[in-house]
């Protein structure tokens, strides 16, 4: 590449960057870019795994730091004007700051955000993307350098230069306190302590005087009374600027900002006079009359901040009381004023009003809220206010959620106000349970003619806004249920109105028919909202407050809703074709299995018999005296929509009821009282007895769906099935009556594999992908000895053959997965379910079983190529997953003795393990760490090898043992939510170092003189490698005697450590006639020996991850950290010092400190009171480098490891 690049040839490559013509262009000038404004990512270990860094790639040499190429970027934003090239300048900055900041010296950083502040002050006019992104990166150096640079932390003097000026350079000036306050605010990702650090000092020396100013600027715009773009362009920042100090994370509790509706501000108390005595809220309510919107809602946002501002900030009683009646006044003017609700009427205005409502009611007590003066008047208007709210869903739909929040909080606080004030707010609940019910109706039309969405679409969201309902319909429920079945009955009599005239004119589509399709759709869709507010009633019920009328009026409810079923059954058992509609049956099938849901949660179960008048009513009008007459009618109704009416223009909709109906099955199966319920019943009995019926189309094998939750359902079916089957303890007869239609499907699929019966090959194979995700469901809810060997003596040895014949056959199609997946189900030993008798070969001929289905399907694995990089999941790493889970779960199950395999020349462990390897060997390490699911298996099995039969093991081949040490490395540094692979790699790691370590102690205490040599080899600094001696002296003998290992290994004595990077040769000659008295060394002794770079990579890794991370699993990482280092104390002390020296001056005598502080009362030993302590000593020393402004250190750079 050219040394440099003239400015305009620059400006175009930076312009193909953001706008290229084509890829191959963008890629080009990217590549270019790089090379000349490199950003030396990876030194330092600051490149994610598995980026390509520009370094990498090469980078012109004559740029030899970071601070070289900022310079350049420097130069480049000085003398360009072009809008992609300062972009591309800044991006760049940002970058290298972020990455490379502590490569910065105090006076670079310090030069460098003098120059972004002067930049920004001589160009005020740049493009406002290239504005946002100067001020980003004023916010990174601000916050990287706040602790260690005083003049940073002057940060609003520094910025009162921009406020001398015009409007222009305020608006700027506002947006840079801006970016840096939302900077600051966001959570750090590599040094988290560091971050909040730099975060508490803003808050406590910048943000106060920052939000001051702001408020001042914003009173003189409230009065200069200006209106031109400037002004407005300032109005808007300075209501940001104000949003975001307010939305500071003051007390490190970093919520989500999608939960910031859900608690109170915690202000500190030293902003107690802005809120008490400056007219905080005058000005922000006179603000939002005179501005217009988008100003306005900005001003209704900060209101609603200020709305929930904690109680506890004012100095008393009477400065909060006036607080809240400042806030009640002004509501009460916006609400009863012509030009209040004027502003109401611009949609953001409605929504951030609706919002603050709610914040303002679950910040501040209803008992303070009912002390004013006029409450009675206010509750009014809000009432009146959220009733028309409630009507104009269509306008803001998501304002009305807010509505309920405050009504909701509001009723829930009743006992803690005056009567009069509890039955006024009462008689409100009344009113908008009857505007909710009216918007509800009026919601069906609105969907039916297309102009808004349909809210029964979204159960999940719709079910949140009934919650809330609910409690304000109880309040006054039995007024409220009054008008709910009122309007119910009047629906139900216009349904069977609308039903004999369709039943009259027949199935013919003509304009009369049309009419009533449409008005029975709307009927349908409105009792199917009445369904969905009553059910949600009556699951709101709480035992300990219900009185005898709410249950009346519960019941009431519940005979509607199933006097509504059985019309809808006899309608749609005889209904022509013409008048049913997919959706409708689909949205009133889902209200029903809610209301079951609810009925069951409520009125079912030990407390069921206090409720007399529920059963009262419903034994009077149904004939339903007792709970389990109920379930039955419940599990009865349900059954029906596990059956499919054939039509696949329905397909969609019932696949979805499906997954509903099994959902309600599986709560309904889910409780210990709840299965033992549903067992005694005679709709159950009848399904356990015919539970493969024909009309359950979804267990029909030809049936597919693209859907993965759909193609589970037969799977869930039979984990329901099983529970409830196995919920009695004496089901032996129920159970070979139960598996009987799997026994002749599976025998039929038999006879076929042998060349008899009906059965072509496509027939068997979705045959047995259907029996397998039956099997897999039934053995998941299997939780005991028993049950297990019920299943085990009906499927081994005479069904076994088939899994093993199927895998050969089709191990690439879609039936391996499913084969799979039962087959590790079978063998994973929970609960302890999987224990055979003493005398019983069960288990090692169930593990036999294993290992030819996982040599059968591991052997083609490997040899099937890889077409598509992008499908490389399905297509292979899928199946090598489940075989990683298989066999973990065999090693780990504790039912087989692994030792007859090797005991009896057996060779179905080695076939599996030699599979495993080849395997392992075929995966990229990059993919291991790509693949979630993939990593997590594989770690998983790594860590159970290495606990019980990597030792086992008479050796291991040396490719297989650099990967697993490579992969355990690279998985523990990676980032991520999910640290479980990190955590089995350490545990891996730890299981390894502690065998080796106890190895050597134990042969040192077991042999005098091997403790001997060890002292003498402990005093011995420079040394060549025992190891290479003794296999090149031993050579002729063609063994290697470990012996002279073990004596270089060997460090527990007076020093009290074990250091295995050095020997004497003039001392293993004195030796090595001892070597025959001595015990061999064991392999895996012996390579981590041959092999230290391999220890000290890891330690490394450890160690970086420790001081530079923060994780959720320091202890995990503790643990192997304490034996890499008892295996290698001089590296460590070496790198250790490497790294100290590495570190600025005045850091270096600390860092010291901890370092020796972390071996500090450490014995040479894995003992668990040691390890403990190790475990206090690294936390206190993570806890005190976080605390510093450290430079990482690999060992490359360290010149110890090449």
């Amino acid at each position: 590449m050219a040394a440099s690049l003239d400015l305009q040839t620059l400006e175009q490559y930076c312009e193909t960057l953001y706008n290229p013509p084509n890829p191959p262009g963008r890629i080009q000038a990217e590549s270019l870019l790089n090379y000349h404004f490199p950003t030396f990512s990876n030194i330092n270990g600051s490149t994610a795994s598995g980026a390509i860094s520009d370094s990498l790639q090469g980078h012109n040499p004559n740029i030899t730091s970071p601070i070289e190429s900022a310079l350049l970027c420097r130069n480049l934003l000085e003398n360009t004007t072009n809008p992609y090239a300062l972009m591309f300048a800044t991006s760049r900055l940002k970058t290298l700051v972020d990455d490379q900041f502590t490569s910065f010296s105090s006076a670079e950083q310090h030069g460098l955000r003098t120059f972004v502040l002067q930049y920004l002050y001589e160009h005020p006019d740049l493009q406002p993307f290239i504005i946002s992104s100067q001020a980003q990166l004023f916010a990174i150096i601000t916050k990287l350098g706040w602790i260690e640079n005083q003049e940073f932390r002057t940060l609003l003097d520094q910025i009162q230069v921009f406020f001398q000026q015009g409007d222009g350079h305020r608006v700027l000036g506002v947006r840079l306190l801006t970016a840096v306050v939302t900077e600051m605010n966001l959570p750090g990702t590599k040094n988290v302590i560091k971050h909040r650090k730099a975060a508490v000092g803003l808050r406590d020396s910048q943000l106060l005087p920052i939000f001051q100013a702001a408020l001042s600027m914003l009173q003189s715009v409230l009065q200069s009374q200006q209106s031109d773009p400037q002004t407005e362009k300032l109005k808007e920042a300075l209501l940001l600027l104000m949003k975001a100090c307010l939305a500071f994370d003051f007390i490190g509790s970093s919520y989500e900002e999608s939960s910031e509706d859900q608690g109170s501000l915690q202000v500190p108390t030293t902003w107690r006079p802005v809120f008490e005595e400056s007219g905080y809220l005058d000005i922000l309510w006179e603000s939002w009359k005179t501005f217009s919107s988008p100003a306005s809602v900005l001003v209704m946002e900060c209101l609603s901040q200020a709305a929930s501002i904690r109680r506890s900030l004012f100095s008393g009683d009477d400065s909060r009381h006036a607080y809240i009646y400042r806030f009640m006044q002004d509501i009460m003017l916006t609400l009863t004023t012509a030009a209040g609700q004027n502003k109401l009427q611009d949609l953001g205005n409605f929504h951030e009003f609706c919002r603050m409502l709610s914040r303002f009611k679950m910040t501040y007590q209803l008992s303070e809220v009912c002390s004013y003066k006029d409450i009675q008047q206010w509750l009014s208007a809000v009432g009146e206010f959220t009733a028309q709210g409630f009507l104009s869903w269509k306008w803001s739909p998501n304002s009305v959620p807010y509505l309920l929040t405050f009504w909701n909080k509001t009723v829930g606080s009743l006992s803690s106000v005056k009567h009069e004030t509890e039955l006024h707010i009462e008689a409100i609940t009344v009113n908008l349970t009857r505007a909710y019910l009216k918007s509800c109706l009026e919601c069906v039309h609105a969907v039916m003619d297309g102009e808004a969405d349909d809210p029964l679409e979204s159960e999940e969201a719709l079910l949140i806004s009934l919650d809330m309902f609910t409690n304000i319909a109880r309040s006054k429920h039995t007024e409220s249920g009054q008008l709910l079945v009122s309007e119910f009955k009047n629906l139900s009599i216009k349904y069977r109105e609308l039903i004999q005239r369709a039943t009259s004119i027949g199935g013919a589509a003509s304009a009369g028919s049309t009419d009533i399709k449409e008005s029975l759709l709307v009927v349908e869709l409105q009792l199917t909202w009445l369904v969905y507010l009553m059910s949600s009633i009556i699951g709101a019920r709480v035992m300990y407050q219900s009185t005898s009328e709410q249950d009346q009026v519960d019941g009431e409810f519940a005979c509607e809703i199933l006097g509504f079923i059985h019309q809808l059954q006899v309608w749609t058992a005889q209904r022509p074709l013409y008048f049913a509609s997919p959706d409708a049956h689909l949205h009133i099938q889902s209200a029903i299995i809610y209301f079951y849901q609810q009925f069951r949660a409520t009125y079912i179960g030990e407390e069921s018999s206090k409720a007399v008048k529920v059963y009262t009513q419903l034994s009077s009008r149904w004939g339903l005296n007792t709970p389990n007459q109920v379930l039955n009618v419940i599990m009865d109704s349900a059954l029906n929509n596990l059956r499919s009416s054939g039509d696949p223009t329905w397909r969609k909709q019932e696949d979805l009821l499906l997954l509903r109906t099994l959902k309600l099955f599986t709560n309904l199966a889910s409780g210990y009282s709840s299965v033992k319920y549903i067992r005694k019943l005679d709709t159950i009995k009848a399904l356990l007895k015919n539970h493969s019926a024909p009309d359950f189309k979804f267990l029909d094998p030809t049936r597919k769906s693209s859907d993965t939750a759909v193609a589970r359902c037969r799977t869930i079916y039979y984990t329901m099935l099983s529970r409830i089957l196995f919920a009695e303890d004496n089901i032996d007869a129920e159970f070979w009556r139960f598996i009987k239609p799997w026994e002749a499907t599976l025998d039929r699929v038999a006879l076929a594999f042998v060349g008899g019966g009906d059965l072509g090959e496509e027939d068997i194979r979705l045959i047995l992908l259907g029996m397998f995700k039956d099997l897999r469901g039934f053995t998941t809810s299997i939780t005991n000895r028993r049950q297990y060997n019920l299943f085990y003596e009906w499927f081994y040895p005479t069904y076994t053959p088939l899994v093993l014949r199927a895998i050969e056959i089709w191990p690439q199609n879609e039936i391996g997965i499913p084969i799979l997946r039962f087959w590790l189900e079978f063998v994973t030993n929970k609960s302890s379910r999987v224990t055979f008798d003493s005398s019983s070969p069960n288990g090692i001929l169930l593990f036999r079983e294993t290992s030819h289905l996982l040599s059968a399907y591991g052997s083609n694995l490997l040899s099937r190529p890889i077409t598509d990089e992008s499908t490389r999941w399905s297509e292979k790493y899928k199946g090598i997953m489940l075989y990683f889970n298989i066999l973990s779960a065999s090693l780990s199950g504790k039912y087989t003795n692994f030792g007859v395999f090797k005991l009896y020349g057996d060779k179905a462990l080695d076939r599996v393990l030699d599979i495993f390897f080849q395997l392992m060997l075929a995966i990229p390490i990059d993919d291991m760490t790509a693949f979630p699911k993939l990593g997590t298996a594989f770690f998983n099995v790594i860590d159970v090898f290495a606990a019980d039969h990597m030792t086992g093991m008479p050796s291991m081949p040396q490719p297989v043992l650099e990967y697993i040490f490579r992969a355990v490395g690279e998985s523990v540094p990676l980032l991520g939510q999910d640290s479980s692979c990190s955590t089995m790699a350490c545990s891996a790691i730890d299981k390894i170092c502690s065998f080796v370590l106890n190895w050597l102690i134990k042969n040192k205490t077991r042999t005098s003189d091997g403790a001997e040599m060890a002292d003498e080899m402990l005093e011995t600094d420079e040394v060549e490698d025992p190891v290479r001696v003794a296999r090149n002296r031993l050579l002729s003998t063609g063994s290697i005697n470990g012996a002279a290992v073990a004596a270089a290994s060997a460090a527990a004595g007076a020093r009290g450590s074990i250091d295995l990077t050095g020997g004497a040769n003039s001392l293993l000659s004195k030796r090595l006639r001892e070597q025959q008295q001595l015990e061999g060394a064991h392999w895996l002794v012996e390579y981590v020996l041959r092999n230290k770079d391999i220890m000290h990579y890891l330690l490394v890794v450890l160690f970086s991850v420790v001081v530079f991370e923060n994780r959720n699993n320091h202890w995990a990482l503790s643990r192997p950290l304490l034996g890499l280092i008892l295996l290698n104390r001089d590296f460590f002390a070496e790198y250790t010092n490497t790294f100290v020296r590495a570190q600025l001056s005045d850091r270096q005598e600390p860092l010291q400190k901890l370092v020796n502080g972390l071996m500090e009362g450490i014995e040479t030993n894995l003992t668990t009171a040691n390890r403990d302590r190790f475990t206090t000593n690294a936390n206190a020393f993570r806890r005190e480098c976080s605390q510093m402004t450290l430079m990482p250190v690999s060992a490359d750079d360290s010149g110890i490891m090449t």
